[in-house]
């Protein structure tokens, strides 16, 4: 669940200059006859934009929630899983990076849309150096994946009735962990399938051509 944070951030990044809504009032006065035409076309253009920057906000805040609460939940409970004390940790773990990784996303592609050309010679490198700090957080994220799934799963099922128990784990706490992964690997099933589908309707109208 947590690096398809990636995907969700490129899906929210802000327009292109090329789309920005300066372009769009500019090219409605050229392509307008009257004030009327043209006031009808601005009004269009305000209510898209102001549209897409309401959904851009609740996406990113959906996206925000996720992490925040793995961090909240992980913290309460840090103390409470005698049955593997490492899910807390795996939680608070991969919700600050999940944090990280949407921030340094739509921070980099607000950056890279709003660059000119020039600018963005000057900042090449540093725009590498993000790069290379935010393939090398997704890879640690899919590891620590990997290892909360080890972890999480083969404590299946705790007891959730005595706290002093080697078996005992929060309810809460054991159950957001268990579903949070679950619904993980269904995401990622779900984008496989997406990308085998795409690649299919792809290499087909390639063979139709």
């Amino acid at each position: 669940m947590a690096f398809a944070v990636h995907e969700i951030a490129a899906i929210c990044a802000p327009p292109t200059y090329e789309e920005s809504v300066l372009s769009k009032i500019k090219k409605a006065k050229e392509e307008s006859d009257g004030n009327k035409e043209l006031a009808h076309s601005l009004l269009a253009i305000i209510c898209g934009s102001v549209s897409l920057i309401i959904g851009c906000l609740i996406c990113t805040g959906i996206t925000a929630a996720i992490p925040i609460a793995m961090i909240v939940i992980g913290s309460m409970y840090k103390d409470d899983c005698n049955a593997q004390p490492y899910i807390p940790i795996y939680l608070i773990v991969a919700g600050s990076c999940s944090l990280f990784s949407l921030a340094t996303s739509v921070g980099g592609c607000r950056s890279k849309y709003r660059e000119n050309d020039e600018e963005k010679q000057k900042k090449g490198t540093v725009g590498n150096c993000c790069g290379c700090i935010s393939g090398l957080v997704s890879l640690f994220m899919m590891c620590w994946f990997i290892t909360g799934s080890v972890w999480i799963y083969k404590a299946y099922e705790p007891s959730y009735e005595d706290p002093t128990a080697s078996d005992y784990c929060d309810k809460t706490l054991y159950l957001f962990s268990f579903w949070m992964l679950n619904v993980g690997y269904m995401v990622v099933g779900l984008c496989c399938c997406a990308g085998l589908l795409g690649l299919c309707c792809k290499l087909k109208a390639r063979n139709e051509q």
